[in-house]
């Protein structure tokens, strides 16, 4: 079985034989016993659901299976899912309906982040004071717990990339928030300040600000931007008749984000189809050449 196992996970299954797996893998039945034993079958289904990434198929799991070794992961991927892609709501209701279920630090945290955001106070403050002396040393989440509640203020600015659930607490504790993202800056950030409006317009960019740009074009390679709010940036650069009349030779002398500004600009001008394909061409090239070829 493992032998099988091992050859389907390098097997891009059709949507017929996945859902085949799901079903002999996943189904309450008995788990088999030749030299492997339950907990590493058990291992095998939770790895199996992380990878595969479905996430009604991890909620029901987990909810037909409670308490089974290895359900945090699932839990914490889960929750973290459904708060990156703004619905905090699902992931509170499956913790909610997990009530009883053991937990690790970060799940015990994320509920009583729900119940604070679900305006149920003396629940919240049961919850938290159960985990102090259980164990919660976590200064930022003390902090942050005590600004939510209403018993201080936030005269600081709170910020942690740590977790998903420490940058939403971040953003939530902070009326004022803003947050600039770098290269250096967790895609999940990033996915983050998307899903919540948080991220910079391209409408203000600094067209003069090379880092700011450079940033700009790796993160919609990265598909943290789309494709469209990137060309829209291109057509805010200036550029003069003479250069947009010989695009094709004066783009090669201007620094490279330029020069792909430069020839989307002409692309758009142009009305014969081959000069469009060649125009194309090269700026496919140029993105390329900088490794951001995801961004064309």
């Amino acid at each position: 079985l493992k032998n099988i196992l091992k050859k389907i996970e390098k097997i891009s299954l059709s949507n017929d034989s996945l859902k085949i797996l799901k079903i002999a893998l996943l189904t309450n039945a008995y788990p088999p016993t030749n030299n492997i034993d339950s907990q590493e079958f058990i291992n095998y289904k939770v790895n199996f659901l992380l990878k595969n990434n479905d996430q009604e198929l991890i909620k029901n799991f987990l909810l037909n299976n409670k308490n089974v070794t290895g359900n945090n992961k699932l839990i914490r991927n889960y929750i973290d899912f459904h708060l990156l892609d703004g619905n905090l709501d699902k992931s509170c209701e499956l913790l909610y309906n997990l009530k009883n279920t053991k937990s690790s630090i970060y799940i015990d945290k994320f509920k009583i982040y729900c119940l604070l955001n679900d305006k149920k106070f003396e629940e919240a403050v049961l919850n938290y004071d159960l985990n102090k002396e259980t164990g919660l040393n976590d200064t930022f989440f003390e902090k942050i717990f005590n600004i939510l509640i209403g018993y201080n203020q936030n005269q600081e600015n709170l910020i942690s990339e740590k977790s998903i659930l420490n940058f939403h607490l971040s953003h939530k504790s902070n009326s004022n928030f803003e947050y600039i993202p770098d290269e250096k800056t967790p895609k999940y950030i990033w996915k983050y300040l998307s899903n919540y409006n948080l991220l910079e317009s391209m409408d203000d960019i600094d067209l003069e600000n090379q880092e700011k740009i450079l940033i700009l074009e790796k993160a919609t390679h990265q598909n943290n931007y789309s494709e469209k709010d990137l060309l829209r940036l291109y057509q805010r650069f200036q550029f003069t008749f003479y250069e947009l009349l010989n695009a094709q030779e004066i783009f090669k002398s201007l620094k490279n984000y330029r020069g792909r500004a430069l020839l989307y600009q002409k692309l758009l001008l142009t009305g014969e189809i081959s000069e469009k394909v060649t125009l194309a061409e090269k700026l496919k090239k140029s993105m390329e050449k900088d490794k951001i070829e995801n961004a064309y």
